[in-house]
């Protein structure tokens, strides 16, 4: 068990003149006290926040999911993802992890060592494996002709069209 402590667990801000419109205010434990007791109530908030993200049901999958398509395939089964995000849970995967929630060890070990990334039979499939982004093909690409840049310029700009057909814009 957490311990979870909220200031407001039940408030819920309606708008004026109307039944319909409500919601539930968020929790927090900012005072108004004075300013050290503020900011001592800032970590606890953000703790919260943290903790509550930490532990959010969708947060083992979505974890179990970019870890998958980091080390070992863009598309993996849905099976495949509940193995890991089943480990990244328990904190334990055979005989790796401390059986602590989040137990990244326990995560990578199920990536890593679970059947689908170790399948041969996979391998052959040509439709599985890791599929690289548009703009890392880009710049693979221009790293392999020797690309280089003009002295007086320091960026490589790319059109908007090129930007379109590649299907990714860079960040």
């Amino acid at each position: 068990g957490r311990v979870r402590l909220l200031k407001n667990s039940k408030e819920t801000v309606s708008v004026v003149n109307s039944t319909e419109f409500s919601f539930r205010s968020a929790p927090d434990f900012i005072s108004v006290i004075n300013e050290e007791a503020a900011a001592r109530d800032v970590i606890y908030e953000v703790d919260a926040v943290l903790d509550h993200l930490f532990y959010h049901d969708n947060t083992a999958p979505f974890i179990a999911t970019r870890l998958i398509q980091r080390f070992v395939t863009s598309n993996p089964d849905p099976s495949y993802v509940k193995a890991v995000a089943t480990a990244f849970r328990k904190g334990k995967y055979e005989r790796f992890g401390s059986g602590q929630y989040g137990d990244l060890s326990a995560a990578i070990a199920a990536v890593l060592l679970e059947p689908d990334a170790l399948s041969v039979v996979l391998d052959a499939d040509p439709f599985h494996g890791s599929v690289r982004e548009p703009l890392l093909k880009v710049t693979s690409f221009l790293r392999s002709m020797e690309v280089e840049l003009s002295p007086n310029k320091k960026t490589l700009e790319l059109s908007s069209p090129f930007v379109r057909n590649i299907g990714q814009m860079a960040h």
